[in-house]
């Protein structure tokens, strides 16, 4: 019986007495293990793709990222690329959701975002106190940006800006 371990991420296999994968941090699995945590990663996956949402768009290793921690936090989703024109473009790539799941998607990722960033932490707490971050003067909650210091508070996506005619 093979004891060997295999990361889950990146499919190597280690030897039986080694944890955690050398490239990625993952844990390590036992064959079995690994086989089944694959088999319902293809679950999670055709359940993301019925009634499907997109939470974000763009670069892949950034997408699969975001993919990683959705799948471990149980929520199903997939990275899917069009192929792009054949003129040069990059393809477009987009992690998708079932809309049921959009929101707690959407919850997960602002909290691994307020994970890697923990500046952003106190930056939205100084922003709810009527605080800049960078300066500290007062600002109102409708503000868009310091008046003081001209810091921006506010980040409009290109969605909002495309909804209220602002768009490309």
């Amino acid at each position: 019986m093979n004891r060997n371990k295999i990361c889950p991420n990146c499919e190597m296999e280690y030897m039986p007495h080694i944890e955690k994968c050398a490239d990625c941090g993952a844990v390590l699995l036992l064959h079995e293990e690994h086989r089944l945590a694959q088999e319902k990663k293809k679950r999670l996956m055709a359940k993301a793709i019925e009634n499907a949402a997109v939470v974000r768009e763009g670069d892949p290793k950034w997408l699969g990222e975001l993919y990683n921690i959705l799948i471990n936090a149980g929520i199903p989703c997939t990275v899917t690329s069009d192929a792009g024109c054949n003129k040069g473009c990059r393809p477009k790539c987009l992690l998708i959701v079932s809309s049921e799941d959009l929101e707690r998607a959407q919850e997960r990722i602002a909290e691994y975002f307020m994970e890697i960033h923990p500046e952003l932490r106190a930056s939205n707490e100084l922003i709810s106190q009527g605080k800049c971050p960078a300066c500290g003067s007062s600002v109102g909650t409708g503000d868009k940006e310091c008046a003081d210091c001209g810091l921006t508070l506010v980040v409009i996506e290109e969605e909002n800006q495309e909804e209220e005619g602002g768009g490309r």
